[in-house]
């Protein structure tokens, strides 16, 4: 018994925790394996009988693109091809397959075999990867506006008390006018509103003169 290839091989993927499918070439599964039943939620026979490739595939095209790929590397897939599958609750899985078409003896495909793996892991570690290196970035952006923003601040303190020190030694100058007074008085309280923005903007940003 365990000498007959055919037994051995069904025997071997039955085994397979990978899915495996086969279709004829007109696209109807003709073999599952169990790891593709639980995969896509399907009962054996139903599976096995029942379904065309286009109930698998979530995507039309993709099952185009296995085939074509397969064809391009000579009968089977040099690389994994990226698709989506569909379960049958109507999950959407991605995943990876590796296909081989099988030709007969006057040359034309009989049939299409698919390897599949379920790839939501790597997607989704790929997808928090993206997500955090985003965040890193923008992160890093906010920083540096920050940092030239108090050190912008930092340098116009310095100004700042240099204009506010003459106004005050303006209006300590005999016989001021009322009126230049008044506007002097003005142009000081806007000046120390405006240092004490500056100065809080200073100490929350923690930033030291570069001088």
């Amino acid at each position: 018994m365990f000498g007959d290839p055919a037994f051995a091989l069904d025997a071997l993927l039955e085994l397979l925790p990978q899915p495996v499918l086969f279709a004829d070439k007109r696209g109807r599964l003709v073999y599952a394996n169990p790891a593709a039943c639980a995969l896509l939620g399907y009962p054996l026979l139903e599976l096995r009988s029942l379904l065309h490739v286009s109930d698998v595939y979530h995507r039309p095209e993709d099952a185009r693109r296995v085939l074509r790929a397969a064809r391009d590397a000579g009968g089977q897939t040099e690389r994994p091809v990226d698709v989506m599958i569909r379960t049958r609750s109507g999950e959407v899985i991605p995943a990876r397959i590796h296909a081989r078409v099988h030709v007969g003896g006057d040359g034309l495909i009989i049939g299409t075999m698919g390897v599949f793996e379920d790839v939501r892991e790597v997607s989704d570690l790929s997808r928090r990867l993206d997500e955090a290196a985003t965040q890193v970035v923008a992160s890093e952006k906010r920083a540096a506006v920050v940092a030239v923003a108090g050190q912008a601040a930092h340098d116009l303190s310095q100004p700042l008390m240099a204009a506010m020190g003459n106004i005050e030694l303006a209006l300590m100058q005999p016989n001021l006018d009322a009126k230049v007074s008044t506007r002097l008085e003005r142009a000081y309280e806007q000046l120390e509103r405006l240092r004490g923005i500056v100065t809080e903007f200073v100490r929350m940003t923690g930033t030291r003169s570069t001088s």
